[in-house]
């Protein structure tokens, strides 16, 4: 699952960053790809830490996941505030970057609703 919502981002980093090209929006392209980066490295935090929680019994598993909110929101609005120093970087174009990974989960979790649906 991990490795398909990989590839998923990449295609959709693609297709935004060729869109953004053609459009003449290139002084957005830096911040998007900067905004899906960290949302990937977000993603690869959120994955080890369900996979380390799937070793530990299931109270010290719920303790495991919840201190681990607080360093992966650290990071976002740390890459956030970065974005908002760096001059070559939009700061709306580093949002949508960063909401890559949420769209992705969300267009992935209608597929699965959807697929139930119409096979039954």
């Amino acid at each position: 699952m991990a490795r398909r919502l990989l590839l998923q981002l990449v295609a959709w980093t693609a297709l935004v960053v060729a869109t953004l090209y053609f459009t003449g929006h290139d002084d957005k392209i830096s911040g998007f790809l900067a905004g899906t980066a960290i949302s990937i490295l977000y993603g690869l935090l959120v994955c080890y830490r369900v996979w380390r929680s799937v070793l530990l019994p299931t109270n010290k598993a719920v303790a495991y996941m919840r201190t681990g909110w607080l360093v992966r929101l650290a990071f976002v609005v740390l890459a956030l505030a970065w974005s908002l120093k760096v001059p070559s970087l939009r700061f709306g174009a580093v949002v949508a970057g960063l909401l890559s990974l949420q769209l992705m989960l969300f267009i992935n979790g209608f597929y699965l609703v959807i697929r139930h649906f119409v096979t039954k």
